[in-house]
């Protein structure tokens, strides 16, 4: 498991491999069994909320000084790397 993230042009979906990587409180337990299909794997999707990923975008009061936040973020635990959708940064 790793705490990078990586920026994705393809269709898939905001992943991240700890739920200690969203907002503290945000955290919604899934209520359905779904999956994700990772080469020969199926990986359980345990939850989903918001991503808020500290001081990385630029504002005019400097570099790196605004926070970036991403909703609908699913939670897949063992993950190898967190996903981030480049459309839905725009």
């Amino acid at each position: 498991m790793s705490i990078s993230t990586l920026l994705n042009n393809y269709r898939a979906i905001n992943l991240v491999n700890n739920r200690l990587l969203l907002k503290l409180g945000s955290f919604v337990k899934a209520k359905l069994d779904k999956y994700i299909e990772a080469r020969t794997s199926s990986l359980l999707i345990i939850g989903h909320r918001k991503q808020v990923l500290k001081n990385v975008l630029d504002k005019a009061r400097g570099l790196n000084t605004k926070d970036l936040v991403l909703s609908n973020i699913v939670v897949v635990e063992g993950f190898y790397v967190n996903i981030v959708l480049e459309a839905c940064l725009y």
